[in-house]
């Protein structure tokens, strides 16, 4: 068989083509552990005062007549409700409209003798003194008149506003001045609770990263609080005891009769927030980790977006995707007591810092995972 060129050159090709490319090894993707965290928030503690307290109404008076008399009519008894303007008691009117008769007569002599003289004191009748007489002697009828008038009606006690008829000091019969008390007015459609607290008390509620709560218990209703509402708090202290009077209001609270004078417990609870606290913080206690050095955690602080591209600058799944890269660091943490809230941790973590709270045991320093930040355990 003659071997010819063109058969050599189709033989060897396929040699010669397999000698010649070299084929490059194929790279797997770096595969990221995923991992779930917990976004550590400073503990909001939470603490309960109890002041002894004392109800009062929203507005109190104590009325009384504006002229001297005798009682001699009670429209209203203890305990009833009255609306503004409604007549409480009467004084004897006898004298007043006798007064006020005579004062009637007065006046109009004076006025008819002014008239009079004002007709005559142009043509020179009377002269002008006679005349400025006469007018002053009806400028004092007038308000002679005016006076008697309004001691008529001084006879009479009317409510100043609504309101319940908390108290009656006097009986009908009884001869009464304007210094005598005649009854005690309340409104009590709303109520005021008053304590009286310390200085470090009034120190602290003026914190503005602390919130309060405000509550009043009553011993007669058994197991039920009310919310109150700071109304106001004094600012110069009692001498004797050296506290400070705060008042709160509350509205009527129905199917119960809270009346004022009644003994109560005010309930103050305040929030205290980082700030307060020092930043401490509660994790789950599995998250905390401890070997010869001590106790520590692990938290994954997000990459740079330097740090998350490959070699030949291709973008990354978490520049890609939702989900980020991480790395993980080990962080010296110093504990507290654990409660129900968790373990405490008094140093080592900072607000905002991302807690790893599964798979501690496979974790290490350096290593990158992926990473949601939203993720909850």
């Amino acid at each position: 068989m003659k071997i010819t060129p063109l058969l050599l050159s189709l033989i060897f090709s396929p040699l010669l083509l397999s000698c010649g490319t070299e084929t490059e090894p194929v790279v797997p993707p770096e595969i990221l552990r995923p991992v779930r965290t917990l976004k550590v928030e400073p503990t909001v503690t939470k603490a309960t005062r109890e002041f002894p307290a004392v109800v009062d109404a929203a507005r109190s008076a104590n009325l009384s007549f504006r002229v001297t008399g005798i009682i001699n009519e009670m429209q209203v008894k203890e305990g009833e409700k009255v609306k503004k303007g409604e007549v409480i008691a009467k004084l004897d009117q006898t004298d007043a409209r006798i007064e006020l008769k005579s004062s009637l007569a007065s006046y109009e002599t004076a006025r008819s003798n002014f008239q009079r003289g004002k007709k005559l004191v142009g043509p020179g009748h009377i002269s002008q003194s006679d005349f400025d007489k006469l007018n002053a002697q009806y400028v004092t009828a007038e308000a002679q008149l005016e006076g008697t008038r309004q001691n008529l009606n001084y006879t009479v006690l009317r409510a100043s506003f609504d309101g319940r008829l908390a108290r009656r000091f006097v009986e009908i019969h009884e001869e009464v001045t304007p210094q005598t008390q005649i009854v005690t007015l309340q409104d009590i459609s709303t109520l005021t609770i008053q304590i009286n607290v310390p200085e470090s008390i009034m120190l602290r509620t003026r914190k503005r990263t602390q919130t309060h709560s405000y509550f009043v218990h009553f011993d007669a209703i058994t197991e039920q609080r009310f919310p109150l509402k700071l109304k106001e708090a004094a600012t110069s202290a009692d001498e004797e005891n050296q506290t400070y009077e705060v008042t709160f209001t509350m509205p009527r609270v129905k199917g119960y009769t809270i009346l004022p004078g009644m003994s109560a417990v005010v309930l103050i609870e305040t929030e205290s927030s980082a700030e307060d606290n020092g930043a401490i913080f509660h994790v789950p206690a599995s998250s905390v980790l401890e070997d010869m050095q001590g106790r520590y955690v692990y938290v994954v602080e997000a990459l740079a977006e330097s740090d998350t591209r490959a070699d030949d600058d291709t973008p990354t799944a978490a520049e890609t995707g939702k989900r980020g890269v991480g790395v993980i660091q080990r962080r010296a943490v110093t504990t507290g007591e654990i409660d129900n809230r968790g373990l405490l941790i008094t140093s080592g973590l900072k607000q905002g810092d991302h807690l790893l709270t599964a798979g501690m045991s496979q974790a290490q320093p350096e290593m990158k995972v992926r990473w949601n930040p939203g993720t909850k355990p």
